[in-house]
């Protein structure tokens, strides 16, 4: 087990009183979504806490030793995605509800025109772009007025991720959609394109930092699936193999639904099922998994030595590497 991981378990003992297990070595399908779950969908840093958004139309800022310092909630309509924009967080969510803060304490309604569920959201400095059910692309210069793209794809999209020189989404049809300037789209179907060397893949989050671009979701089997990339246009899968407390060689066998990166450690964080947290570093070998709950997660964030994970029934958990 890697020495994060190591010193990971001894944090979350102490926050949570919860311990450490291996997988079983058996998966088990789960739900395509997390629609009708109540609890957190998404985190973001923001204003040195983390701001966490989910059903119900509930926004919590949690600070770092896992309170609620405020919370908001005055729409009632789920929330999916939250990304920051220059001073401003802003969130997203059911029948195309676009919520903007530059405070925290007051959000202020955007105008979308569209009734679809906005289920990713990213910014980089000139735009702003969140995906939808029914394929839709939604792309703002501010976060109060917003213009619909269509991309051509088959699926719902998912997730939406901004790179220093791209956007790219994904769908839960296992399609990849990229662009430089956030307006022109160019589709790539994995399953299609990949058939014959990996499984089919449903995706459920991507995310563009470090040195790559990370996906996670799962396969047409119900098994984890992760896939990486540096650019966007060659996907290789990352095998999901650990060393348990034992020393046996384990696999991941819960289904990952969001990811998180560290950046002063140079590593990956996936929320799965059943509480559990999967640490994928730049040492393909040295992969680490560790339980710090017993609900599932939908939740990843990270702040310098700070990691928040949220889930089911709003569970909180904020540990330090």
């Amino acid at each position: 087990m890697t020495h994060f991981l190591r010193r990971l378990i001894f944090y979350v003992l102490t926050l949570t009183g919860l311990i450490h297990l291996s997988s079983s070595g058996k998966y088990t399908p789960i739900a395509e979504n997390v629609s009708g779950q109540e609890g957190y969908r998404d985190a973001v840093p923001y204003m040195g806490q983390f701001l966490a958004v989910g059903t119900g139309g509930r926004i919590d800022l949690i600070d770092a030793s896992g309170a609620r310092v405020l919370t908001f909630n005055e729409y009632g309509s789920d929330l999916n995605c939250a990304t920051v924009w220059n001073q401003f967080a802003i969130v997203a969510g059911e029948g195309g509800l676009v919520l903007r803060t530059g405070d925290g304490h007051v959000f202020e309604k955007a105008e979308t025109e569209t009734d679809k569920d906005i289920n990713g959201i990213a910014a980089r400095q000139d735009m702003i772009v969140a995906g939808a059910d029914g394929g839709i692309l939604l792309v703002s210069v501010n976060g109060k007025s917003w213009n619909t793209i269509e991309p051509g794809v088959r699926g719902n999209i998912v997730s939406v991720a901004a790179g220093a020189s791209m956007f790219i989404a994904v769908t839960d049809e296992g399609e990849i959609i990229r662009s430089d300037d956030g307006l022109n789209w160019k589709v790539t179907d994995y399953n299609k394109e990949y058939s014959g060397f990996y499984k089919p893949c449903l995706f459920h989050e991507v995310l563009a930092a470090g040195s790559n671009i990370v996906i996670c979701g799962r396969h047409s089997d119900g098994s984890p699936a992760v896939i990486t990339s540096t650019l966007g246009n060659v996907w290789t899968e990352r095998l999901l193999n650990y060393r348990d407390d034992h020393g046996n060689i384990s696999f991941l066998t819960n289904c990952p639904n969001s990811i998180a990166y560290d950046q002063p450690r140079d590593q990956y964080i996936l929320a799965c099922d059943r509480g559990e947290i999967f640490s994928l570093p730049s040492c393909t070998k040295c992969n680490a998994s560790a339980i710090i709950s017993g609900s599932n997660l939908y939740a990843i964030s990270c702040l310098d030595d700070m990691l928040f994970c949220g889930g089911e029934g709003f569970s909180v958990h904020v540990v330090r590497f």
